[in-house]
């Protein structure tokens, strides 16, 4: 099979939050879902893209001479993005690191030449690779072809999903992974629907499929106060758990604002959440514990 290349916007080496042991976590670029609270608005657009951060601007003007799509005014640089032909000429020109490419085209090959650097560690630690983003789902090919090549060197795969795909054309994906994080954002679907911009009929499908021939699937839950956190919604998703699927344990994340600076930074507008607190963290987890649902932990 010819090798493909996708998009992605970073790898991270020596990762110990996305999986046992030392690991490699491969940022996928694009995502079907449009999170109010997340943390990598970056990752949506599926093509590279200039990451803008006016705060590090000196307003030298640099920019302005190698981009159309650049202006300054009352002594800050702006971004046209209509105009903005991702040259990233301006990245280049700018010297204060206030305008960076955000996404790079590589090849299969290109990544693991990456992922292979740290083997040892891997094989030491019980670690591996993680594919997270964005969503990897979104280019099933470069993911095949990135799982495969890992399994062939005996290098450990998991995956970090949304869960919004069309389950025929990946299923077999799934069979060569070695763990699975799959998310779970809120259990009503009209509520789903207006937090992330789709509906979750689709993911929670995914999800039961998932587990029944993975069984190593960890369900991540990112909890926010106002919008998931309350009793009813947590106990209809351990009913569905409970009941409709078969997965290995629940992974409990609450909110954090990792991702706020960067909405404005890729033109996007973002929204001010909380976590809950810490005693409502443990009511949350003696409810799923009631449910004999699993807690886990990758910190």
């Amino acid at each position: 099979m010819k090798q493909c290349n996708g998009t992605i916007f970073q790898i991270q080496r020596w990762s110990i939050n996305d999986g046992e042991g030392i690991r490699s976590t491969v940022f996928f670029k694009g995502c079907p879902l449009r999170c109010q609270w997340c943390a990598n608005p970056e990752s949506w657009n599926g093509s590279p893209e200039v990451l803008f951060l006016r705060e590090r601007c000196s307003g030298c003007g640099r920019c302005v001479q190698d981009c159309e799509a650049s202006i300054v005014k009352d002594g800050k640089s702006e971004l046209d993005r209509k105009k903005c032909q991702a040259c990233f000429r301006c990245c280049e020109a700018c010297p204060s690191g206030a305008r960076k490419q955000m996404g790079y085209i590589r090849s299969v090959e290109e990544v693991m030449d990456v992922i292979k650097r740290d083997a040892v560690f891997y094989r030491e630690s019980g670690g591996g690779v993680t594919f997270s983003g964005g969503e990897p789902f979104a280019q099933p090919q470069f993911l095949r072809q990135l799982v495969t090549a890992c399994s062939r060197v005996g290098i450990d795969t998991a995956v970090e999903t949304c869960g919004h795909f069309e389950w025929e054309l990946v299923r077999d994906i799934f069979e060569l992974l070695d763990f699975v994080f799959v998310d779970i954002k809120h259990m009503d679907d009209k509520v789903h629907r207006r937090m992330t911009g789709v509906g979750n009929l689709r993911i929670l499908e995914n999800i039961a499929k998932i587990s029944r021939i993975h069984p190593e699937t960890i369900v991540r839950v990112p909890l926010i106060e106002g919008v998931n956190a309350d009793e009813e919604n947590i106990r209809a998703m351990c009913e569905f758990l409970k009941n409709h699927t078969s997965v290995a344990g629940v992974e409990l994340i609450p909110y954090h604002d990792y991702g706020g600076a960067k909405f404005s930074a890729v033109g996007e507008s973002g929204r001010s959440f909380s976590a809950p607190d810490e005693a409502k963290m443990q009511d949350i987890r003696r409810m799923l514990a009631g449910y004999g649902l699993r807690v886990v932990d990758f910190k």
